[in-house]
């Protein structure tokens, strides 16, 4: 329940939690950003990141609609576009290191977040479990890709962005446990978690657009 999950205040009137509210649109900017850097830089695998850029809208604004009404169906909206997000990193991951084309990329991903919708719908409780096992899975094909291809100096972004989401994960642990928290404070652990989210979400894009580079194109 909200109580026990978030230190911001629940206002009675207007909107929930203002502040892990609004935060949560810093996902919309980073897909705006997204689409500006595939316009001035065009991209062979252009059309595979307007997965990316959907997964990040649907996260931006189911995040900013569960904040702002604290509702299942807004909760639900805001996982699901976790594992958008989590689905595109490990699918994209996959393609890069087995052949893959464009349309197989997109059919699995509708498939796979049919059935994690499916199963969020009934068993939202394993909601975190389920995002956590597909981010160390497309860890795990990351470390995969490296040993074939060997470093390269993209990496500096992926690294950018664990750590971002390292110290996030940090601050969510601190405001989820509600050992640093002030409810009536603008200032909310939960919202920094969503900023620097939308940051290392960026990152991981950068990463992924500069990458193919010095890889061999699978799809």
């Amino acid at each position: 329940m909200p109580n026990a999950c978030f230190c911001e205040a629940i206002r009675s009137e207007g909107i929930k939690q203002p502040a892990n509210s609004w935060s949560s649109l810093g996902f919309v900017v980073v897909a705006v950003l997204v689409v500006v850097r595939l316009a001035r830089k065009p991209h062979d695998r252009r059309a595979a990141y307007l997965l990316y850029v959907l997964a990040l809208v649907v996260v931006g604004l189911g995040s900013a609609w569960f904040h702002a009404t604290l509702t299942f169906n807004a909760q639900f909206a805001d996982v699901l576009g976790m594992y958008l997000v989590a689905t595109f990193a490990l699918l994209y991951s996959i393609g890069r290191l087995r052949p893959l084309s464009s349309t197989a990329l997109v059919s699995c991903y509708i498939a796979v977040n049919v059935v994690l919708a499916m199963l969020l719908y009934w068993h939202p409780v394993v909601r975190r479990y389920v995002f956590a096992a597909q981010l160390l899975a497309a860890l795990g094909v990351e470390i995969l890709i490296r040993r074939r291809h060997g470093p390269i100096a993209a990496t500096r972004h992926l690294s950018k962005a664990a750590a971002i989401m390292a110290v996030a994960f940090m601050i969510w642990i601190l405001d989820f446990t509600r050992v640093v928290c002030r409810p009536e404070s603008l200032i909310q652990g939960h919202a920094i978690w969503h900023i620097l989210g939308a940051v290392a979400a960026w990152y991981l894009f950068r990463y992924y657009h500069e990458s193919h580079q010095t890889e061999k194109p699978t799809w």
